[in-house]
Protein backbone atom coordinates (compact mmCIF):
# COMPACT_ATOMS: atom_id res chain seq x y z
CA UNK A 1 0.00 0.00 0.00
CA UNK A 2 1.49 3.53 -0.90
CA UNK A 3 1.75 6.05 1.56
CA UNK A 4 -1.11 8.06 -0.04
CA UNK A 5 -3.38 5.17 0.45
CA UNK A 6 -2.90 4.73 3.96
CA UNK A 7 -3.46 8.26 4.58
CA UNK A 8 -6.64 7.59 2.74
CA UNK A 9 -7.57 4.38 5.10
CA UNK A 10 -6.39 7.10 8.22
CA UNK A 11 -8.51 9.69 6.69
CA UNK A 12 -11.72 7.31 5.96
CA UNK A 13 -11.44 5.94 9.45
CA UNK A 14 -11.68 9.25 11.13
CA UNK A 15 -14.52 10.50 9.26
CA UNK A 16 -16.44 6.76 10.30
CA UNK A 17 -15.75 7.96 14.07
CA UNK A 18 -17.23 11.74 13.99
CA UNK A 19 -19.91 10.57 11.47
CA UNK A 20 -21.13 7.67 14.33
CA UNK A 21 -23.14 10.42 15.58
CA UNK A 22 -25.45 10.07 12.98
CA UNK A 23 -26.24 6.62 14.32
CA UNK A 24 -28.02 8.05 17.29
CA UNK A 25 -30.60 10.23 15.24
CA UNK A 26 -31.11 13.57 14.62
CA UNK A 27 -28.18 15.64 14.14
CA UNK A 28 -28.43 19.10 16.32
CA UNK A 29 -26.42 22.12 14.84
CA UNK A 30 -23.72 21.75 18.16
CA UNK A 31 -23.08 17.62 16.99
CA UNK A 32 -23.21 18.98 13.38
CA UNK A 33 -20.16 21.78 13.72
CA UNK A 34 -18.05 19.65 16.37
CA UNK A 35 -18.08 16.75 13.39
CA UNK A 36 -17.14 19.40 10.78
CA UNK A 37 -14.55 20.28 13.50
CA UNK A 38 -13.19 16.81 13.18
CA UNK A 39 -13.50 16.49 9.68
CA UNK A 40 -11.92 19.76 8.52
CA UNK A 41 -8.92 18.42 10.91
CA UNK A 42 -8.69 15.34 8.88
CA UNK A 43 -8.94 17.23 5.56
CA UNK A 44 -6.20 19.77 7.10
CA UNK A 45 -3.85 16.74 7.81
CA UNK A 46 -4.12 14.37 4.44
CA UNK A 47 -5.26 16.52 1.91
CA UNK A 48 -2.44 18.89 0.28
CA UNK A 49 -3.50 22.68 1.20
CA UNK A 50 -2.65 25.45 0.20
CA UNK A 51 -0.61 27.58 2.53
CA UNK A 52 -0.27 30.96 1.17
CA UNK A 53 -1.38 33.87 3.32
CA UNK A 54 -2.43 35.93 -0.01
CA UNK A 55 -4.60 33.38 -1.46
CA UNK A 56 -6.32 32.05 2.05
CA UNK A 57 -7.14 36.05 3.04
CA UNK A 58 -8.95 36.57 -0.63
CA UNK A 59 -11.11 33.09 -0.25
CA UNK A 60 -11.91 34.09 3.32
CA UNK A 61 -13.06 37.16 3.38
CA UNK A 62 -15.00 36.92 -0.54
CA UNK A 63 -16.42 33.56 1.47
CA UNK A 64 -17.32 35.11 4.90
CA UNK A 65 -18.87 37.76 2.89
CA UNK A 66 -21.34 35.67 0.81
CA UNK A 67 -21.92 33.45 4.40
CA UNK A 68 -23.14 36.91 6.44
CA UNK A 69 -26.19 37.24 4.21
CA UNK A 70 -27.60 33.56 5.14
CA UNK A 71 -29.84 32.40 7.49
CA UNK A 72 -26.76 30.59 9.43
CA UNK A 73 -24.47 33.41 9.64
CA UNK A 74 -23.85 32.13 13.25
CA UNK A 75 -22.20 29.88 12.61
CA UNK A 76 -17.90 30.91 12.75
CA UNK A 77 -17.51 29.98 9.25
CA UNK A 78 -14.07 28.36 7.49
CA UNK A 79 -12.93 28.80 3.80
CA UNK A 80 -9.61 26.91 2.77
CA UNK A 81 -7.77 26.11 -0.52
CA UNK A 82 -6.91 22.46 -1.63
CA UNK A 83 -3.55 22.74 -3.56
CA UNK A 84 -5.19 20.50 -6.64
CA UNK A 85 -5.91 21.11 -9.83
CA UNK A 86 -8.51 18.96 -9.81
CA UNK A 87 -11.74 21.26 -10.75
CA UNK A 88 -14.07 20.86 -7.48
CA UNK A 89 -15.35 22.35 -4.20
CA UNK A 90 -16.95 20.39 -1.07
CA UNK A 91 -18.28 21.56 2.26
CA UNK A 92 -18.43 20.05 5.69
CA UNK A 93 -20.52 20.13 8.05
CA UNK A 94 -20.78 23.40 10.45
CA UNK A 95 -19.53 25.59 7.97
CA UNK A 96 -16.41 24.22 6.36
CA UNK A 97 -15.93 24.88 2.84
CA UNK A 98 -13.20 24.18 0.79
CA UNK A 99 -12.20 25.33 -2.85
CA UNK A 100 -9.30 23.74 -4.72
CA UNK A 101 -6.85 25.31 -6.53
CA UNK A 102 -8.01 24.70 -10.30
CA UNK A 103 -11.40 26.82 -9.26
CA UNK A 104 -9.18 29.73 -9.04
CA UNK A 105 -6.84 29.00 -11.76
CA UNK A 106 -9.80 28.79 -14.21
CA UNK A 107 -11.82 31.70 -12.70
CA UNK A 108 -11.67 34.71 -14.87
CA UNK A 109 -13.51 37.19 -12.11
CA UNK A 110 -14.75 37.33 -9.24
CA UNK A 111 -18.33 36.35 -9.64
CA UNK A 112 -17.14 32.69 -10.81
CA UNK A 113 -15.02 32.10 -8.20
CA UNK A 114 -18.31 33.47 -5.70
CA UNK A 115 -20.84 31.82 -7.68
CA UNK A 116 -18.84 28.18 -6.27
CA UNK A 117 -18.19 29.32 -2.59
CA UNK A 118 -22.24 30.63 -2.63
CA UNK A 119 -22.75 27.15 -3.97
CA UNK A 120 -21.22 24.99 -1.26
CA UNK A 121 -22.21 27.16 1.23
CA UNK A 122 -25.95 26.64 0.80
CA UNK A 123 -25.20 22.98 1.25
CA UNK A 124 -24.33 23.98 4.88
CA UNK A 125 -27.33 26.20 4.93
CA UNK A 126 -29.47 23.56 3.87
CA UNK A 127 -27.68 20.67 6.01
CA UNK A 128 -27.70 18.54 2.99
CA UNK A 129 -24.57 16.51 4.31
CA UNK A 130 -26.20 16.33 7.44
CA UNK A 131 -29.31 14.64 6.45
CA UNK A 132 -27.57 12.04 4.28
CA UNK A 133 -25.54 11.05 7.42
CA UNK A 134 -28.89 10.59 9.27
CA UNK A 135 -30.38 8.57 6.57
CA UNK A 136 -27.15 6.49 5.55
CA UNK A 137 -25.20 3.06 7.04
CA UNK A 138 -23.47 4.28 9.17
CA UNK A 139 -20.59 1.55 8.04
CA UNK A 140 -20.07 3.63 4.76
CA UNK A 141 -19.74 7.37 6.17
CA UNK A 142 -16.57 7.50 6.72
CA UNK A 143 -15.40 6.20 3.07
CA UNK A 144 -17.99 7.94 1.15
CA UNK A 145 -17.53 11.44 2.59
CA UNK A 146 -13.30 10.62 1.63
CA UNK A 147 -13.91 9.39 -1.79
CA UNK A 148 -15.91 12.89 -2.40
CA UNK A 149 -13.16 14.79 -1.31
CA UNK A 150 -10.45 13.79 -4.09
CA UNK A 151 -10.06 11.87 -6.76
CA UNK A 152 -8.32 8.70 -4.82
CA UNK A 153 -11.04 6.52 -5.05
CA UNK A 154 -10.29 6.62 -8.31
CA UNK A 155 -7.67 4.24 -8.30
CA UNK A 156 -8.47 0.45 -8.26
CA UNK A 157 -5.56 -0.27 -5.42
CA UNK A 158 -6.90 2.17 -3.56
CA UNK A 159 -10.74 0.93 -3.95
CA UNK A 160 -8.81 -2.88 -2.84
CA UNK A 161 -7.05 -1.50 -0.04
CA UNK A 162 -10.33 0.18 1.30
CA UNK A 163 -12.77 -2.79 0.39
CA UNK A 164 -15.03 -0.80 -1.18
CA UNK A 165 -16.76 -2.52 -4.05
CA UNK A 166 -17.32 -0.47 -7.24
CA UNK A 167 -16.49 3.25 -6.98
CA UNK A 168 -17.41 4.06 -3.40
CA UNK A 169 -19.31 7.09 -4.31
CA UNK A 170 -22.29 6.88 -1.76
CA UNK A 171 -22.18 10.74 -0.25
CA UNK A 172 -23.17 12.53 -3.42
CA UNK A 173 -25.53 15.16 -3.09
CA UNK A 174 -28.35 14.30 -5.49
CA UNK A 175 -29.65 16.35 -8.14
CA UNK A 176 -32.56 17.93 -6.04
CA UNK A 177 -29.70 19.15 -3.30
CA UNK A 178 -27.61 20.60 -6.27
CA UNK A 179 -30.59 22.33 -7.60
CA UNK A 180 -31.43 23.79 -4.37
CA UNK A 181 -27.70 24.94 -3.86
CA UNK A 182 -27.80 26.35 -7.02
CA UNK A 183 -31.03 28.62 -6.28
CA UNK A 184 -29.78 29.40 -2.51
CA UNK A 185 -26.51 30.19 -4.06
CA UNK A 186 -28.06 32.44 -6.42
CA UNK A 187 -30.50 34.51 -4.20
CA UNK A 188 -27.01 34.64 -1.44
CA UNK A 189 -25.13 36.56 -4.66
CA UNK A 190 -27.33 39.17 -4.90
CA UNK A 191 -27.79 39.34 -1.33
CA UNK A 192 -23.94 40.13 -1.66
CA UNK A 193 -23.95 42.42 -4.35
CA UNK A 194 -22.46 40.07 -6.95
CA UNK A 195 -23.50 38.98 -9.76
CA UNK A 196 -24.84 35.82 -10.20
CA UNK A 197 -23.78 35.59 -13.82
CA UNK A 198 -20.68 33.78 -12.99
CA UNK A 199 -22.15 30.88 -12.04
CA UNK A 200 -23.50 30.45 -15.81
CA UNK A 201 -20.01 31.47 -17.45
CA UNK A 202 -18.27 29.14 -14.91
CA UNK A 203 -20.67 26.36 -15.66
CA UNK A 204 -20.50 26.94 -19.48
CA UNK A 205 -16.60 27.21 -19.12
CA UNK A 206 -16.49 23.47 -17.20
CA UNK A 207 -18.65 21.76 -19.38
CA UNK A 208 -16.57 23.01 -22.60
CA UNK A 209 -13.42 21.73 -20.99
CA UNK A 210 -14.78 18.42 -20.51
CA UNK A 211 -16.29 18.01 -24.06
CA UNK A 212 -12.43 19.07 -25.12
CA UNK A 213 -11.30 16.29 -22.74
CA UNK A 214 -13.64 13.80 -23.47
CA UNK A 215 -14.46 13.54 -19.90
CA UNK A 216 -11.18 12.37 -18.41
CA UNK A 217 -9.57 16.23 -17.25
CA UNK A 218 -9.81 18.09 -14.43
CA UNK A 219 -13.02 19.40 -14.42
CA UNK A 220 -14.46 15.54 -14.65
CA UNK A 221 -14.00 15.27 -10.68
CA UNK A 222 -16.74 18.20 -10.64
CA UNK A 223 -19.42 16.67 -13.29
CA UNK A 224 -19.13 13.33 -10.96
CA UNK A 225 -19.55 15.26 -7.52
CA UNK A 226 -22.21 18.00 -9.17
CA UNK A 227 -24.84 16.21 -11.30
CA UNK A 228 -26.62 17.49 -13.91
CA UNK A 229 -24.70 20.26 -15.33
CA UNK A 230 -26.22 21.24 -18.36
CA UNK A 231 -29.63 21.71 -17.25
CA UNK A 232 -28.47 23.30 -14.10
CA UNK A 233 -27.10 25.76 -16.90
CA UNK A 234 -30.40 25.84 -18.40
CA UNK A 235 -32.38 26.84 -14.92
CA UNK A 236 -29.20 29.30 -14.36
CA UNK A 237 -29.64 30.90 -17.68
CA UNK A 238 -33.85 31.28 -16.55
CA UNK A 239 -33.07 32.89 -13.15
CA UNK A 240 -30.97 35.60 -15.02
CA UNK A 241 -33.91 36.55 -17.32
CA UNK A 242 -36.34 36.47 -14.56
CA UNK A 243 -33.84 38.68 -11.99
CA UNK A 244 -32.76 40.82 -15.02
CA UNK A 245 -34.03 43.92 -13.51
CA UNK A 246 -32.03 43.06 -10.54
CA UNK A 247 -28.56 42.17 -11.79
CA UNK A 248 -28.15 45.65 -12.44
CA UNK A 249 -24.81 47.23 -10.41
CA UNK A 250 -23.85 43.89 -9.13
CA UNK A 251 -19.63 43.77 -9.55
CA UNK A 252 -18.58 41.14 -11.81
CA UNK A 253 -15.10 41.61 -10.13
CA UNK A 254 -12.81 43.36 -8.06
CA UNK A 255 -8.65 44.13 -7.66
CA UNK A 256 -9.09 41.77 -4.85
CA UNK A 257 -9.63 39.13 -7.40
CA UNK A 258 -6.97 40.14 -9.50
CA UNK A 259 -4.46 40.68 -6.92
CA UNK A 260 -5.21 36.82 -5.51
CA UNK A 261 -4.71 35.76 -8.73
CA UNK A 262 -1.56 37.35 -9.72
CA UNK A 263 -0.48 35.59 -6.72
CA UNK A 264 -1.56 32.64 -7.76
CA UNK A 265 0.36 32.47 -10.87
CA UNK A 266 3.66 32.99 -8.54
CA UNK A 267 3.06 30.07 -6.80
CA UNK A 268 4.92 26.86 -8.19
CA UNK A 269 2.50 24.68 -9.49
CA UNK A 270 -0.56 22.20 -7.89
CA UNK A 271 1.38 19.04 -6.10
CA UNK A 272 -0.15 15.60 -9.01
CA UNK A 273 -3.33 14.14 -6.67
CA UNK A 274 -3.40 10.50 -5.86
CA UNK A 275 -5.45 8.76 -8.22
CA UNK A 276 -5.80 11.13 -10.78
Amino acid sequence: MTTAHRHFVRFAAGLVACASLAACGGISQQQEVEMGAQEAQQVQTQLPMLQDATVNAYVNSLGNTLARTTSRADLDWHFAVVNTDVINAFALPGGYIYVNRGVLDRASNESEVASVLAHEIEHVVQRHSVKQMEQMNNANIGVALACTLTNVCNSQVTQAAIQVGGSAYFAKNSRADEVQADDGGFATLIRAGISPRGMLTFFQKLLAEEQQSGGGGNASSWFADHPGTQDRINDIQNMLNANASKLSGLRTDSQAFQSMKRRLAQLPPAPRTPGQ
